[in-house]
């Protein structure tokens, strides 16, 4: 295995396109995609020679391993030393960093998506359609990543259904989670190299807050839905499943507003399924493996890993919502998942 294709051309009909394959140093490439809202990434350091090639920011770079297309992305930033660069390029997803003013009809996140594409004037295709009708909203100097953050998760509250961005090559796609679920196996005896398993409580809440500006008397009407029951006559209290996570946790409070013009009965209603997704504890696997062009954000593989077997986690689909992939000499990957 090795890279076939790593171009670099200014932008501009007729510009001249630099092969710079010659040029990496060695194991120096690392590719990362990443299901947060963020555009995947290509780093690489090259050295320098006196030739007239110097990386300029919005250059296009090109990256094929092995005849398969991986990266189509422009410089974003370069640091230079005696001798060597390093390059940091973005693929088309990046420019859905940009800041707008929109208001939206009720519509579809295909639709939403088609048109934040358009405004930032990068190609995209939807590889999976959603039908589910969003509400009217306006959205006043946010990202598009934002817009469609804010989209893909009320899409996935009504729909059960989780959507994500992705770059395939030069084309941005809408696609549906997992995008590929992958027979692929990793564990003890097959890719894996080490692994690390991480709980969580530190964005956990085992008390949620609603608050309501009473705007005709100038006071606040609040709802709490926590664990534990208190004589307050401001808030009205409901007892859920944090009772157990409160003892053991601690008080880990979220405040929120309330949603316009929500009573007091529609606020306990948003208070209730506010705790229902805070009070967890986040499970996160980390993998070390050998490289694989498959594992990638969005995808789905099996783990069967005895040791987590031992403490409940059996061997399971899991889906990844990050991959960094190390080209060279030595082809690896560290994946992350939520489990």
């Amino acid at each position: 295995m090795a890279v076939t294709t790593m171009t670099v051309q200014h932008r501009g009909e007729g510009a001249i396109v630099w092969d710079i394959r010659n040029l990496l140093v060695n194991d120096s490439i690392t590719w990362t995609t990443d299901l947060n809202y963020s555009a995947g990434s290509l780093e690489f350091d090259i050295v320098e020679v006196d030739e007239g090639f110097t990386p300029h920011n919005g250059d296009i770079v090109k990256f094929y391993w092995d005849g398969i297309r991986i990266f189509y992305g422009y410089i974003f930033d370069f640091k230079y030393e005696p001798e060597k660069f390093t390059v940091t390029a973005y693929d088309k997803l990046r420019y859905l960093k940009n800041e707008d003013s929109l208001v939206w009809p009720v519509s579809t996140l295909s639709q939403r998506f088609s048109k934040v594409c358009n405004m930032a004037q990068i190609s995209h295709s939807i590889v999976s359609a959603s039908s589910h009708k969003l509400a009217a909203e306006v959205c006043d100097s946010k990202s598009y990543f934002d817009m469609l953050k804010t989209s893909i998760e009320n899409t996935e509250k009504a729909t059960g259904n989780l959507y994500f961005v992705a770059a395939n090559y030069d084309v941005v796609e809408l696609r549906k989670a997992p995008y590929k679920a992958l027979t692929t196996v990793v564990g003890d005896k097959s890719l894996m190299t080490k692994f690390q398993y991480e709980r969580s409580i530190d964005d956990a809440a085992t008390v949620v807050r609603i608050v309501r500006e009473d705007e005709t008397k100038g006071q606040k009407s609040t709802a709490t839905a926590s664990g534990k029951s208190a004589k307050d006559t401001h808030y009205t209290t409901v007892t859920a499943s944090s009772r157990h996570n409160i003892d053991n946790w601690g008080r880990l409070q979220h405040v929120e507003n309330a949603k316009d013009k929500s009573n007091k009965a529609q606020m306990m209603e948003q208070a209730k399924a506010l705790l229902k997704s805070k009070n967890k504890q986040a499970y996160t696997l980390t993998l070390t493996t050998l490289g694989d062009i498959d594992l990638i954000a969005g995808n789905a593989v099996y783990v069967k890993i005895q040791s987590l077997k031992d403490i409940g986690l059996g061997t399971r689909s899991v889906l990844i919502t990050k991959a960094t992939h190390h080209f060279g000499t030595k082809y690896t990957c560290e994946i992350e998942m939520k489990v």
